[in-house]
């Protein structure tokens, strides 16, 4: 009995290691948490959406002071939407799954344990036992490949995520500038319309004393019926830009967010398209984006050459056979390059990186392309507008005597109402030149990938 208590004593010790381990094994493991999904989002309000924005830092916009009642001009509004808008918050959650990537990449492989038992049938000898431990040494020759990889592709994805955002500010800001043009063309169809009406009365009063013509009546009744088709034109898409830009922020399309006037478009005949093209070079996220990608095969390409070489696996090995005897030892195993060689996987990667190279120079040769273009077209609606707003500037002047003379009855009034409804006519044409250019720097800002009048 005495004999018997320090045998088992001795298996108890003998079994400490095998149970600290596998507690150390099990109390590292991850456990499972369910996350359901919501069912109903509630859209934000204006003040959460101004202490959001004022709470983050957008990648391009500078953080501007906010107040939570308003107004807010385009790019108060623009870093709000960047904090607010459902789609960005959802594509921002990329950024998470490639931090984890990296975190992925950057662990050592485990090693492998084998154990193994033989009983045997006969008589006189004992069972037998192995016991092996393997690590995989070719894992961790191309750790660095494949940590680089990851590391480029996060600094990619992060990328992407600010050129989204920035496409989205924008959008938001390219909203606001034709909500608030539009709106502005819709008064002055209204009034042009108002005039156009109070023309058609004078012109039935006429035909009614037999001083004008019943064609000359359907003329004003058909103006009467363009002006209200433009004004409710106008009002339609109006309301457009308004529901456009309230999903762009994020909140509920009945929402009337408290918008800032907007100022007037910028002198384009300073823009030089050859500094723009370079400054879009060095601040595109889009083509930061693609210079990591490019980066990211560049690793690939690294880790499909290593792959090539006869690259080992380790395994050592303690074992007891029946008899019994003991043995200890190691094996060394890799795949003879003989025939494969990896070819496969160096080819794809190196066709891989050619594509990727030409998709870059591509998107430059675009961005290059559209900033002139956009040049180009900013300064002659420019130059249009100049001439109408001219044109426009002597027409007011001339109304006003000529609504005096009206007054005095020296001009007839049916005169005066024509020349009135023409000039609101021009202001509309001169609004939407207005609306035109001031779109037109904001899709500049996106080729640019910057504010090109900050």
């Amino acid at each position: 009995m005495a004999a018997t208590e320090p045998r088992a004593r001795g298996r108890r010790v003998a079994n400490l290691p095998a149970a600290c381990l596998l507690v150390l094994t099990l109390g590292s493991c991850a456990l499972y948490h369910a996350r359901p999904l919501d069912e109903k989002v509630a859209p934000a309000n204006e003040s959460a959406l101004a202490q959001a924005a004022q709470q983050s830092a957008t990648p391009r916009l500078a953080p501007l002071p906010i107040p939570p009642q308003g107004p807010w001009d385009d790019l108060q509004l623009a870093d709000i939407a960047i904090i607010t808008n459902p789609d960005l918050k959802a594509l921002r959650a990329q950024a998470q799954v490639a931090a984890a990537q990296v975190f992925a990449a950057g662990l050592l492989p485990d090693p492998q344990l084998g154990i193994g038992a033989d009983h045997p049938d006969g008589s006189g000898v004992v069972n037998a036992y192995t016991l092996n431990a393997g690590f995989d040494i070719a894992a961790l020759l191309t750790r660095h490949a494949r940590v680089d990889a990851a590391r480029a592709n996060a600094e990619q994805v992060r990328r992407d995520i600010a050129w989204q955002e920035w496409l989205a500010a924008n959008q938001v800001r390219l909203l606001v500038r034709r909500y608030h043009y539009l709106e502005r063309q819709r008064e002055v169809a209204a009034r042009a319309a108002d005039a156009a009406e109070k023309l058609l009365a004078l012109t039935q009063a006429a035909v009614d004393q037999h001083n004008a013509r019943l064609d000359d009546l359907a003329l004003r009744r058909v103006a009467v019926l363009d002006a209200r088709a433009r004004e409710g034109s106008l009002a339609r898409d109006a309301l457009a830009a308004r529901l456009q830009l309230n999903q762009s922020v994020g909140v509920a399309p009945d929402t009337q967010l408290p918008l800032a006037a907007v100022a007037a478009p910028h002198d384009p005949s300073t823009l030089d398209a050859a500094a723009l093209e370079k400054q879009a070079l060095a601040q595109r996220l889009d083509l930061a984006g693609l210079r990591a990608g490019y980066a990211v095969q560049e690793a690939a390409v690294r880790g499909a050459i290593l792959q090539q070489y006869p690259l080992p696996s380790i395994t050592l090995a303690r074992a007891r056979d029946t008899t019994p005897v003991y043995t200890k030892g190691a094996s060394l195993s890799f795949s003879l390059p003989l025939w494969n060689h990896n070819r496969g996987g160096i080819a794809l990667a190196e066709a891989t990186r050619e594509q990727l190279h030409a998709e870059y120079e591509a998107r430059v040769f675009d961005a290059q392309s559209a900033i002139a273009a956009q040049v180009e077209s900013l300064k002659q609606i420019a130059a249009q507008r100049q001439a109408l707003d001219a044109q426009l500037d002597a027409l007011r002047a001339e109304m006003q005597p000529l609504e005096q003379a009206a007054e005095r009855r020296d001009v007839a009034l049916v005169t005066f109402e024509a020349a009135r409804a023409s000039l609101l006519d021009k202001q509309i044409a001169s609004l939407a030149l207005a609306q035109a250019q001031s779109e037109g720097e904001i899709a500049l800002s996106i080729d640019v990938g910057a504010l090109p009048w900050k």
